[in-house]
């Protein structure tokens, strides 16, 4: 049973990336233990996978770590950055420096000559040695070595190079922003004051510019680099001095090549006609992120509302690094950094990043070296999440700066609500009703616009049907009017454009759980008043709407609420770095809902033209967000102090921020805090702690200064007792002579640990030194996660400097999954906008290798193209980083043995994640996932007595099905009265009312004082994944034939049989509302006129299937439903199949069905599955024949291969096998009936594919029973 092993080579392909979600969703967790019949994924196993969806999927771009280098093999080449020995040219500067000594020019030409001699060596060399390669970017100041594409199987040749050091994949990075456009599955948390100039003051940046007077500190004279996707040099608030392009033309991706110092942004009009606008990450094409990055820095503030860069007259250039949907190669990231140090930058911002948590990569060394070389570099942590080691490189880098996000204070608006709905019904006169009369928040509001202004008046509501795509608009007038829109499936900022784009003044937008959504989006252009409403509301206002009332709302009592900002945003990547337990971020800055420039292509204003309203602006999120306001304080602290170096600039912005809330956020949350603009750039005192960090891969160690204690990592401790010293020089700076305090705060301690500092207070006269001493006692017992954490503080008066410090004693942690968890367990992937869709979440506390999540099928735990119950996966991948990961469950999945995406097919599953890390393979679960699309069947009838009917049916589910096999197979007490709600009403007179559900799908309930001769009944049965089916029955003496039809997919008739013996009168369904498909009405008896074949009305004349479905008609296998309906594009089901080949094939059943799950059906029904399986056609599973199950494309094959057999006498014997590639390890049963169908004409496939596990549709199974009883017919 379990999963077979397959020996295939191994291959790297590139992880579907999952966008980490700040929500909290509902936890499903693996409740029943279906372990037992899974096999489980191992090493060899995920290995296998992952080469085998190597050869199956089309992915593009590198592996991320050096390690997955390792084994490839085959012809195709692979980006990679080759490290060499020699030490670069700002390396050599960089040590001389600060060890004291003096670069001279003469130095710097002979240690470049020597750098180029060596690469020229390499490559003569490695043409010698038949490697088959090309070359691209060279690196001589900040690195030593070459990118290149190499041949796969020459990977391990390169080792063998005299003067190789390390070779390492060229990882693609990203733009780090979570813009407040996202899903509303992943809410930004907290949203902010309307001006930019909110931080001007909380950062003490207002007065920096003001210090001086007329000559104030604004960066006059610095030099900025934005490395990123390029600036909008159009922009009226963007002066960009140069800049240039390092994104390689790629004719695939772009339509025409750029000059090289072209570095604006990646533009629509660029997009060549194959590529997606928005890509598997979610990314659109055209860019935006560095032209709000650079607006953030660099604003020049040309606009009406207080928009301003932190360091408007910086000269500013832009390198453009990342490309179309944001993304770019690191050989081109270093390139940059290396051009930067030539082009003599101060200061380069790098919102980017995407490598794993190691300081051992090609861009972290890039960042250290220029550092070295005087260049102040300030890079994002990442949005991977608050779990510990989320942030990759190149922040990882120990000298650079690296920050995190925090928050702005906030102002979140609200306004009382009235709702007054008024006119009368067909049924009812009513006076004017108050609806709602509340205080609510609202979600959005629009930039730059007084919302009592803009909200003056009294408005139409209108209800907008499904969930506000923009189709949901069409058929309704919302212009000038408030539109009421329901949450789910689209983004919150989607449904508020759609609304805006037709026309309404404003929307509410309630939820689709308990409580409002309680989130705020803050304000926009494009935004018009939102407002935040619960569900019960929702459906209060959507009622009186549906009873044809008119609702009008007013607001009133405008108000806000403010916070104090200084949170650090959920998303933002959390330290240390690895592998030396290194303290980052090294601070944090706002960067949650930033309002800056955006490109003028967006505003579709031409170039150079005034913009509209200088609407160019907008908000984003993200650590990104957060580096421009460091990168921007750096080169106003470099104007004030020319002469520091980066070290300086760093233990400066280090010292004087504000030390956040603990323990609440610890270092490795904050860093050293939230930064203080004006403190840093004219501090008092510093005091700088004396660090050595390893800068590159030979390996070399930097001695420079710090603003951190970072003790190290030593999981040594178990053996040996471990002392580490530090020294702090405390310099007077400005004025800070005096008495100091000095004091340990620690966060985190451990038993055997001790932290001490030689003295507890000095008086500063120029400068003291301080030793700080970590003693750890040697302990066996030291375990994974002993770590000691807390600040070292230097105190006088109220200058405070909070010095955080860290050690690790346990070594890193084996990596597990934790919190896995959906935010749906019922799913119906049919596109009605009801549990359409799910968010997966889980977190990893490592990074991980190979990786899947995959679909396990608990009804056929041996099925699957491995045999192994792994039906296809929803994503698959080489590489994970350590974080917080959500995947969208939105219904298609990829079929092991298939390059297509199918959709999901009904069933019940778990859904598994599996992964390598270092230790072994690694899983987790949740389950069970109810996937359904079908609405539920029912009968009804009532027996009515005193003026009360008592009401008695049964449903036909696959609900049902589903709680047979969990309750057999895993002892999982599923309640059916959990997953199928029945209410009853009478129309016009009550409110709906549940009835309790028996566990075998029967109900009964009674209904008093009941009027027979004009009430009716309505019957509803809605199922937990959103499919229902309504029935209204007349409770007047009815036709008491109520036996012989099938209508609603269930018995509607009652104990009445064929009509006789009946005492009281007996309910019958007057009118249905299924939509879902019914079982095939059996033929009228000969005696009886057969009606005349009908024309469907939802069958267009030039449908391919037109012609086969019209012979299905008049052959009599196919009839519509009560509105002429045969629905030719939906599933059929195995009831379905085997009504139309019992009476294709006229089957005669002698004996009853001996399914156990089919008796509520018609006895002429019944019969024709009875005659099915006497014939040997349908075979069932445990005894059921599971009715309401639809059939698959090779299950129907399989039936009309038996149905063949039956009709002739004989098998069918091909004459070869099926040509189709995707038939994977079916029974030889199944793979001779698809060889038949395709013999005989009937199937030919898609593409070469024949595509087994796809559901049938109505026309396709009509196509291919008229081909089958042609040829049967002809023979």
């Amino acid at each position: 049973m379990g999963k077979q092993t397959i020996n295939k080579f191994f291959a790297i392909f590139v992880a579907f990336i999952m966008i980490f979600s700040m929500h909290s969703p509902m936890q499903a967790s693996a409740n029943g233990d279906f372990s037992k019949l899974k096999s489980l994924n191992d090493t060899a196993t995920l290995q296998a996978k992952a080469a085998i969806a190597e050869q199956l999927n089309v992915l593009n771009g590198p592996a991320r770590l050096h390690s997955d280098l390792k084994g490839l093999s085959g012809n195709q080449y692979v980006k990679v950055i080759v490290h060499l020995s020699e030490k670069p040219v700002a390396l050599e500067k960089g040590i001389k420096e600060l060890a004291g000594g003096t670069f001279s020019a003469s130095e710097e030409k002979r240690v470049e000559k020597r750098v180029i001699s060596q690469q020229e060596q390499v490559a003569q060399e490695m043409t010698a040695e038949n490697i088959s390669f090309s070359q691209g970017y060279t690196y001589n100041t900040v690195l030593n070595g070459f990118a290149a594409e190499v041949k796969a199987d020459d990977l391990e040749k390169l080792l063998e190079i005299e003067g190789v050091t390390l070779v390492e994949p060229d990882t693609e990075m990203y733009a780090f922003e979570e813009g407040v456009t996202s899903s509303d599955l992943q809410p930004v948390e907290g949203q902010f004051e309307a001006y930019m100039n909110t931080s001007y003051d909380f950062l003490g940046i207002q007065a920096l510019w003001n210090a001086a007077g007329p000559n104030s500190i604004r960066g006059q004279g610095i030099k900025v680099a934005v490395l990123d996707t390029g600036i909008d040099t159009t922009h009226p608030d963007l002066h960009v001095v140069g800049g240039k392009n390092f994104i390689e033309h790629n004719p695939t991706l772009y339509n025409a090549p750029r000059a090289d110092n072209d570095a604006r942004e990646t533009l629509p009009s660029e997009r060549p006609a194959n590529q997606p606008l928005v890509n598997d990450r979610g990314n659109e094409y055209s860019t935006s992120h560095g032209t709000h990055v650079a607006g953030t820095i660099a604003a020049l503030g040309n606009n009406p509302y207080g928009i301003t860069g932190i360091a408007p007259e910086v000269e500013l250039y832009s390198y453009r690094v990342l490309g179309a949907y944001g993304s770019g190669a690191t050989s081109g990231i270093v390139a940059a950094i290396e051009y930067a140090v030539e082009q003599n930058m101060d200061v380069i911002n790098l919102s980017l990043g995407g490598g794993s948590n190691s300081e051992i990569d090609a861009s972290s060394f890039a960042i250290n070296n220029a550092t070295l070389a005087g260049v102040i570099s300030v890079i994002a942590t990442g949005n991977s999440g608050k779990a510990r080691g989320t942030m990759g490189t190149p922040s990882t880098a120990p000298l650079g700066i690296a920050v995190g996000n925090s928050t702005n204070p906030e102002t979140m608006f609200n306004a009382k609500l009235t709702a007054v709905a008024t006119g009368d019904t067909a049924s009812v006169t009513s006076a004017d009703t108050v609806v709602i009369d509340q205080q609510l928040p609202l979600m959005a509001t629009t930039f730059g616009v007084n919302l009592a202004t803009q909200l003056n008046g009294e408005f139409e509501l209108v209800a907008v049907p499904n969930l506000g795509k923009a189709e949901d608009f069409s058929n309704i007038d919302v212009n000038g009017k408030i539109a009421l829109i329901s949450r789910g499936e689209i983004p919150f900022v989607e449904k508020i454009a759609n609304a805006k784009e037709a026309g309404a003044i404003g929307a509410i937008i309630h939820n689709n759980g308990a409580g409002i959504w309680g989130g705020f989006l803050g304000d926009s252009f494009d935004f018009i008043p939102t407002f935040d409403m619960s569900l019960a509301d929702g459906l209060a206002l959507r009622n009186e709407l549906s009873e044809g009332k008119v609702v009008n709302v007013t607001f009133s009592n405008f108000g806000f609420e403010e916070t104090d900002g200084d949170e650090i945003n959920d998303s933002s990547s959390r330290g240390p770095s690895r592998p030396n337990f290194d303290i980052k971020p090294d601070v944090v800055a706002p960067g949650t809902n930033i309002m800056s420039t955006i490109p003028t292509y967006k505003t579709n204003v031409g170039t150079h033209e005034p913009l509209e309203n200088g609407k160019a602006y907008d908000r984003k999120t993200g650590t990104s967000m957060a580096t421009p306001h460091i990168a921007g304080i750096a080169a106003l602290i470099k104007q004030a102090n020319p002469s520091w170096t980066p070290f300086d600039v760093k233990v400066a912005l280090s010292n004087t921020a504000k030390l956040l809330e603990t323990p609440k956020y610890d270092v490795f949350d904050q860093g050293a805090g939230r930064v203080n603009a004006y403190a840093a750039a004219f501090p008092s005192v510093l005091a700088y702690v004396g660090s050595q960090s390893l800068v590159d891969d030979k390996p070399t160690v930097a001695t420079h200064d710090t603003g951190t204690v970072a003790f190290g990592s030593h999981p040594n401790v178990k053996n040996e007792t471990v002392i580490v010293t530090k020294q702090i020089v405390v310099k007077d700076i400005n004025n800070g002579a005096g008495n100091y305090n000095v004091s340990i705060s620690p966060l985190k301690s451990l038993p055997y640990v001790n932290i001490s500092v030689d003295k507890a207070g000095f008086t500063l006269s120029g400068e003291e030194v301080l030793t700080v001493t970590l003693f750890a006692t040697q302990n066996s017992s030291a375990k994974i996660g002993d770590e000691v954490l807390g600040y070292l503080k230097i105190s006088s008066g109220s200058n405070e400097i909070s010095l955080p410090y860290a050690a690790d004693f346990g070594g890193v942690a084996p990596t597990e999954i934790r919190n896995m968890a959906i935010t749906e367990t019922d799913l119906s992937f049919n596109g009605d906008g009801i549990k359409d869709s799910a968010l997966l979440t889980f977190t990893l506390t490592g990074d991980v290798g190979q990786n899947f999540i995959e679909i396990w099928d608990i009804q056929n735990p041996e099925g699957g193209y491995y045999e192994d119950g792994y039906i296809g996966y929803l994503h698959a991948g080489t590489s994970l980083a350590a974080g917080e990961w959500q995947l969208p469950v939105a219904g298609s999945y990829t079929p092991w043995g298939s390059t297509n995406k199918e959709l999901i097919p009904d069933g019940l599953y778990t859904i598994d994640f599996s992964a390598l890390s270092q230790a072994g393979a690694l899983s987790d679960s949740v389950g069970p996932i109810f996937v359904k699309t079908t609405k539920p069947e029912f009968t009804v009838s009532a027996t009515i007595s005193n003026a009360t009917a008592t009401v008695v049916g049964q449903i036909t589910d696959k609900y049902i099905d589903y709680k047979a096999v969990l309750a057999q197979e895993f002892g999982y007490n599923l309640d059916l009265n959990n997953k199928l709600n029945v209410t009853y009403q009478i129309v016009g007179k009550s409110a709906a009312e549940d009835a309790l559900l028996n566990q075998d799908g029967s109900y009964e309930f009674a209904v008093n004082n009941i009027n027979v001769a004009t009430d009716k009944l309505k019957i509803v049965v809605t199922d937990a994944a959103g499919n229902s089916t309504e029935k209204i029955v007349s409770l007047s003496n009815p036709n008491p034939d109520n036996g012989g039809g099938n209508t609603g997919g269930g018995n509607s008739g009652g104990g009445s049989g064929g009509g006789g013996g009946a005492t009281t009168p007996e309910a019958q369904p007057e009118e249905e509302q299924p939509e879902a498909e019914k079982p095939e009405e059996t033929e009228q008896p000969e005696e009886q006129e057969k009606p005349a074949p009908f024309v469907p009305v939802d069958l267009p004349a030039n449908h391919w299937a037109a012609g086969y479905i019209q012979q299905m008609i008049e052959r009599g296998l196919l009839r519509g439903n009560e509105n002429g309906e045969v629905k030719p594009n939906a599933n059929v089901t195995r009831v379905q199949f085997a009504s139309i080949l019992a009476r294709a094939l006229n089957l005669q059943a002698e004996n009853d069905a001996p399914f156990s799950d089919v008796g509520n059906y018609a006895a002429a029904t019944q019969a024709e599955i009875a005659a099915i399986f006497e014939a040997g056609i349908a075979k069932g599973t445990d005894g059921k024949y599971m009715p309401s199950g639809e059939i698959t494309r090779a299950q129907l094959a399989l039936m009309l291969y038996r149905a063949y057999e039956h009709a002739t006498g004989e098998k069918y014997v091909p004459q070869g096998n099926a040509t189709f590639t995707d038939l994977g390890k079916y029974n030889e049963e199944t793979l001779v009936a698809i060889a038949m169908l395709q013999e005989l004409g009937i199937a030919s496939g898609d593409q070469g594919k024949f595509m087994p596990t796809a559901q049938a549709t109505r026309a396709h199974a009509a196509k291919m029973v008229i081909e089958f009883l042609e040829v049967i017919e002809n023979r």
